[in-house]
């Protein structure tokens, strides 16, 4: 435990090593600025127009900085959870606060709005507006939401209350105190669920940017970007998972310099890391496109096939090794979903999550968005999905004929259900969907097929990393996650939902006009 004299002592270095050199970065900068003003034809203007005052702001990122320099340094010197622990307290007493005060507020608002929508709309009324009824609102754009949007939007305000208080539980008071997980039973829902199956499911950004920039199939070049956002988000969602489910979380930057090279678990590490980087960068020139930054925009577009085919390496790394980590669980795992061939079955089922959820993220964003549904791209997408079904089942009935264990198949219970229902509505249901025109050109059957292979896959991953383990028959320990397991699971998918929604709204991400299309048309 860290004395005050200590944490000054560690606050005043941190301030030495990171606030006065961007102090003197950015007088020199001043400087040289007001230098040269004079000595040219033009002055040197601001690109960005800022509203808040300067003080502010740099004031602002010197805190910021400060803060972000003593938790790196905190966690490189082991040092973090003495400080961290000093302040669980407070967060646990802010808390309640929120959940006492706040989220009656909430949902008291959120209720009676929705109810007076509701009323209003069925008697004919017309209901003033926020600056009527508030003139303190005139300045203030607040959007105008219906009925089910502000239902929505009371439902997120709850539930991401509740995922705040599961988050500083977890943080605060550790893994025991809010899971289900056991000695018997170390990986949970929040690493099958939200880092295995949100890297399954984020497939789609390597899959068509290697498509269009590698392939050179550039007919599909309009859903690019919407399929790198879904992975980006999916990815940075992911390693957020993986944060609440490692014990001692702040010890994972022991990664970057503590190599076993005998674990597999390094591999997916530093892919994960450098693939998250990798399309940080593919998905760049959105932003710079948006505030019309030309030079990075140019610089990064020089380098765009170089960062695609890290990518294409990257994910082919880790999407197997994810696979590979099962291995060595050969006592433990159901002889269903054991198999030397998992790397390959996670890398195949992997690229055909990633096509299909490049449909359903344009079914979604078409419905809810308003954008155009390139209906001819996705029936090829989904012809190119049925063609990876079927190795990856022929693949799959190989391997189980090899093993021996077909006969697991036609053993009642529940691991028996759970592969039939895995394959059947998540494999070859969807394959014969997709493998016929007739299917493919109906816009309902596309969406729900593609649905349907990414619920199978999502369900694999289940199965493999969690219930396959189930030993009920013989008086095993059974892992059932628990509510606040179960509240982080869905927060975290409604934030990926809602964050990309925002940034399609701000962001060039689609490339084509917008106009109101039904993806049932």
């Amino acid at each position: 435990m860290l004395s005050i004299e200590e944490l000054v002592a560690l606050a005043f270095m941190s301030f030495l090593r990171i606030g006065v050199p961007i102090l003197l970065l950015s007088g020199v900068l001043y400087l040289l600025k007001r230098w040269l003003e004079p000595r040219l034809d033009e002055p040197i203007k601001s690109r960005i127009r800022l509203v808040i005052p300067p003080v502010l702001i740099s004031a602002v990122s010197l805190v910021l900085l400060f803060v972000i320099g003593v938790v790196v340094y905190l966690m490189y010197s082991h040092q973090f959870i003495g400080v961290l622990l000093q302040f669980r307290d407070l967060a646990a007493i802010a808390y309640l606060f929120v959940l006492r005060i706040g989220v009656p507020l909430i949902l008291l608002l959120g209720i009676g709005t929705w109810l007076e929508r509701k009323l209003n709309a069925e008697l004919g009324h017309s209901r003033p507006g926020n600056s009527e009824r508030l003139p303190r609102l005139r300045g203030i754009h607040l959007p105008h939401l219906s009925p089910r949007g502000i239902l929505a939007v009371t439902i997120l305000g709850a539930l991401w209350a509740a995922f705040l208080g599961v988050t500083i539980s977890r943080f605060f008071f550790g893994l025991s105190y809010i899971t289900n997980m056991t000695d018997q039973y170390p990986w949970g829902l929040w690493l099958v669920f939200d880092m295995i199956s949100g890297v399954a499911v984020s497939a789609g950004g390597f899959v068509m940017a290697g498509t269009v920039y590698v392939f050179n199939i550039k007919r599909y070049h309009p859903i690019v970007r919407p399929a790198v956002l879904t992975a980006f988000l999916g990815y940075l969602l992911a390693i957020v998972g993986l944060m609440f489910d490692l014990g001692r979380w702040y010890q994972v930057m022991n990664a970057t310099y503590m190599w076993n090279l005998h674990s597999p678990l390094i591999e997916v590490a530093w892919c994960v890391m450098l693939y998250s980087t990798v399309l940080a960068l593919e998905f760049s020139p959105a932003v710079f496109e948006r505030f019309n930054w030309q030079v990075p925009l140019r610089i990064i577009r020089a380098i765009m096939m170089p960062i695609i085919i890290a990518g294409l390496v990257l994910s082919t790394l880790h999407q197997s090794t994810l696979g590979t980590l099962f291995l060595i669980f050969p006592e433990k795992m159901n002889p269903l979903w054991y198999s030397p061939f998992l790397p390959v079955f996670f890398f195949l089922s992997a690229i055909a999550t990633g096509l299909s959820m490049t449909i359903v993220e344009s079914n979604l964003s078409a419905r809810f968005l308003g954008v155009e549904l390139e209906s001819h791209l996705l029936r090829g997408l989904g012809k190119a999905a049925a063609v990876v079904l079927f190795l990856y089942a022929a693949l799959k009935v190989y391997d189980l004929i090899s093993r021996g264990a077909l006969a697991y198949l036609t053993v009642p219970g529940l691991h028996s259900t759970l592969y039939w229902t895995e394959t059947g509505l998540g494999v070859f249901v969807p394959m014969l969907i997709l493998a016929f025109k007739r299917g493919r050109e109906n816009p309902r059957l596309l969406f729900a097929a593609a649905g349907l292979v990414v619920a199978g896959v999502v369900m694999n991953r289940l199965d493999t990393g969690l219930l396959g383990w189930w030993n009920y028959t013989n008086g095993g320990p059974i892992y059932i996650p628990s509510l606040a397991e179960i509240v982080g699971s869905i927060s975290l998918v409604s934030i990926g939902v809602v964050a990309f929604g925002l940034i399609a709204k701000n962001l060039p991400i689609f490339e084509k006009p917008r106009h109101r299309v039904s993806p049932a048309e």
